[in-house]
């Protein structure tokens, strides 16, 4: 039961990343989107820490994080690219 718990979790980190990519794409620059982009993986990785050293994953906490951050980064980077693409193509 637990893995599902996971599964569902970066299932969730995903769909996060990629709204908050889709966000930060609007804003004015990209040194501003890799900004907004980055404080999103932070916040990811906090929350990502927090949440599974309470739901059972306290060995692996360390571990989730760091992959959570990192799928943030690169899959909000990659919607906020494309993004800002689209908004400049219009």
């Amino acid at each position: 039961m637990q893995y599902e718990y996971l599964f569902w979790s970066m299932a969730a980190v995903v769909a996060a990343a990629l709204a908050g990519g889709a966000l930060c794409g609007r804003l004015s620059s990209v040194k501003h989107v890799l900004a907004g982009v980055a404080a999103l993986a932070a916040a990811v990785f906090a929350a990502v820490f927090v949440l599974s050293r309470r739901g059972g994953f306290s060995d692996l906490s360390v571990m989730l994080s760091i992959a959570a951050f990192m799928f943030s980064l690169v899959i909000g980077t990659a919607a906020s690219l494309l993004t800002r693409r689209i908004l400049r193509r219009r």
